[in-house]
């Protein structure tokens, strides 16, 4: 999922000149996140997973749901946020498709958080995924 994240985000922001997306995972440094110190430089996170049984059976063949959600962070300045913003965050949620899944359900949303004098930004991808 990640990887396919990853390549399908890096298209779709190529021609905007102020963000670029980074291979390199999210990973903190001194416990402060990478995102927060590179800004403008877009994370993509590996992807986790959770399974639920959305209906069981005597067969023990139940329908089981596994949820796929993936992260993906950056960060600008609070003072000056580059013109572009709002066209990254735009073409990085229509990435929702681009899983590389096979699922039923696709969700893509943002969070943005202040931090001193940051703007954060998370854009969470979902997809539902169904199993026997």
């Amino acid at each position: 999922m990640r990887a396919n994240l990853l390549s399908a985000i890096t298209t779709a922001i190529s021609t905007l000149t102020q963000f670029s997306v980074t291979q390199e995972l999210p990973w903190a440094q001194n416990g402060d996140p990478l995102y927060r110190k590179n800004m403008k430089r877009i994370y993509v996170d590996n992807a986790t997973q959770e399974q639920s049984t959305i209906l069981f059976t005597f067969e023990k063949n139940n329908l089981d749901e596994i949820l796929y959600t993936c992260r993906v962070y950056f960060a600008v300045d609070a003072k000056a946020p580059p013109t572009q913003t709002s066209q990254v965050i735009s073409k990085i949620l229509d990435c929702k498709g681009s899983t590389g899944l096979i699922s039923f359900d696709d969700e893509s949303d943002y969070t943005v958080e202040t931090d001193e004098d940051k703007l954060i930004y998370t854009i969470e991808f979902r997809s539902r995924v169904g199993t026997t």
